[in-house]
């Protein structure tokens, strides 16, 4: 096992360890053996890249972390201290939230500890200490190469003492990340069990994605450009966007801001991270002992048939065949777990951009303009979802079972394509369009209600032309995910880039008297063809 760097600067404190009733050279084993794992890990960010033994593709992405944090320095610049430290720390807690859900929540939540070393004599609190340290070392670096470069620049363009509040900044919101992530897991682990609980932080991933977003769009309007100069606008709801405790912390010991709210926010961004630390770590045993509930899994339920559900099935894909492979595709892409963290927080995007864009260049009180505008062509961006699971698909986890595909008596290879595509659209789109769609009609009107058809038929015959241009002769979650190239990334952008034109050809139609009645018209023919005739093209190989 590596001597690694880090555990010979952890052997200055081992005094330190052991004071505290901890078996140091226990714990030094432990966070040995998980550093040497680390290697076989590959962080999100190198995820579409192929895997090579033995190299630390953490360490080695930290450059590429570093360039996020270059985004941050032109803040800096800025004379005011509440508006430049309010957006860099939403910069900052976006990316570091987001890497610790997709990355460290498998370690935050790891039972392997606890099945493999507490029968043995290890104690408990070790094994606790040794996770806490493995989690801290990464979101340090993380930190450190992200923000070091800008907390440098800091300190020539805004002095010393600027700089130690950074610096002791960043330090309180690692520990409020990790602690926040923590304690509502733990919230979770109260009330579920097994499969449903791993569902269920699957989900909460995914909110915890949106909310970061949704949080940086509260930081931006907390915020009023009045003649060149940011003026804050204080607001209820600042009490929980953290990003804007930060700024109100250096409002109010580098300029001097003694107003109440301003103090009450600046207290939020020392005392919130502190008590939700010493909260957890008074939680720490509950928490342990709560994981064991990952390993279980909940006796098998009869499933109630959804009468209403085989029905819509059976009407949108008459042959059998075809509406088995539908219920294998529901089946693989809701149970995927490596499926679900890559593709499920994509599919929540699309139900927050339209509105993020048409909110965004919206002033307040000009919801009328809004509605009588024509923002709502923001709605092709329902469609970016379809090339993102449908790059997917070819993906899995349990690939090595695709030899079935040679096994079955199958007829034709269009059924597993146009099953696929159909379900896809089934899955991921018709949800969205059933959610937005009413949405869009109370914004806009009626009046749009021939456009929103037209864009649903868009996407019929869009997902059948991402299918042939992504998935070409590829079986269905018969690729490992190792396997995935940035190649798969630029072909998905490039047919996003498809759903502008189709957007443009709507707005000339649009423009033209009957135009749009004609292209919905069209387009119905083009769905015709191309799910009869333009599935013909790939053929099953055996």
């Amino acid at each position: 096992m590596n001597d690694f760097a880090t555990l010979r600067l952890l052997d200055r404190f081992a005094p330190l360890f052991r004071r505290a009733g901890i078996d140091y050279p226990m714990l030094r084993l432990i966070l040995g053996i998980k550093l040497t794992m680390d290697t076989r890990r590959v962080p999100t960010v190198f995820a579409q890249s192929k895997v090579k033994d033995g190299k630390n593709y953490f360490i080695r992405s930290l450059w590429v972390y570093a360039l996020y944090g270059l985004t941050i320095i032109p803040f800096l610049f800025f004379d005011d201290y509440f508006f430049q430290m309010s957006v860099i720390f939403g910069i900052l807690m976006f990316i570091l939230m987001t890497s610790m859900v997709s990355d460290f929540s498998s370690v935050l939540l790891d039972v392997r500890d606890r099945n493999m070393m507490v029968p043995k004599p290890v104690d408990q609190r070790t094994i606790s200490t040794a996770k806490m340290l493995h989690i801290t070392l990464y979101m340090s670096l993380l930190t450190i190469a992200t923000a070091g470069i800008p907390l440098f620049v800091s300190l020539y363009v805004n002095g010393f003492g600027f700089f130690l509040l950074f610096l002791a900044e960043l330090i309180l919101l690692n520990f409020l990340i990790l602690m926040m992530t923590a304690l509502v897991y733990f919230a979770i682990l109260q009330f579920f069990d097994g499969e449903k609980l791993k569902n269920v932080i699957n989900f909460m991933q995914i909110a915890l994605t949106l909310g970061i977003i949704i949080g940086y769009q509260l930081v931006a309007r907390s915020f009023q450009l009045t003649e060149l100069d940011w003026t804050f606008q204080p607001a209820w709801w600042q009490l929980f966007t953290p990003p804007v405790w930060f700024g109100a912390l250096h409002e109010a010991l580098l300029s001097g801001e003694r107003s109440l709210f301003v103090i009450v926010l600046a207290a939020l961004a020392v005392t919130t991270p502190v008590i939700s630390m010493i909260l957890y770590i008074k939680l720490i045993p509950s928490f342990e002992s709560s994981l064991h509930k990952l390993s279980t899994v909940e006796q098998g339920k009869e499933k109630r048939v959804n009468r209403l559900k085989q029905a819509f099935l059976r009407f949108i894909a008459p042959d059998q065949e075809e509406r088995n492979f539908m219920n294998f595709s529901f089946a693989m892409m809701k149970n995927e777990r490596e499926f679900k963290l890559k593709v499920y927080p994509q599919v929540g995007f699309t139900f927050v951009i339209p509105f993020l864009f048409m909110f965004t260049t919206t002033e307040d009180g000009a919801f009328e303009a809004l509605r009588e505008g024509s923002s709502y062509y923001l709605f092709y961006f329902t469609l970016l979802v379809i090339p993102t699971v449908i790059s997917m698909v070819k993906y899995s986890g349990t690939y090595k079972g695709s030899w079935i595909y040679a096994a079955m008596p199958l007829r034709d290879r269009v059924l597993i394509d146009r099953g696929l595509t159909k379900s896809v659209l089934v899955m991921f789109y018709l949800p969205i369009m059933l959610i937005l769609a009413p949405v869009f009609i109370w914004i806009f009107s009626g009046r749009i209600w021939l456009d929103l058809i037209v864009i649903m038929a868009t996407a019929i015959l869009y997902a059948a032309i991402c299918t042939f241009a992504l998935n070409g002769k590829s079986l269905p979650f018969s690729q490992p995910f190792s396997v995935a190239q940035h190649q798969e990334g630029i072909k998905a952008f490039i047919m996003m880039l498809v759903i502008g034109g189709f957007c443009l050809i709507h707005v000339l139609f649009k423009n033209w008297a009957y135009g749009l009645e004609i292209y919905a018209v069209i387009l119905l023919i083009a769905i015709i063809i191309v799910w009869t005739l333009g599935f013909r093209r790939i053929r099953f190989e055996t």
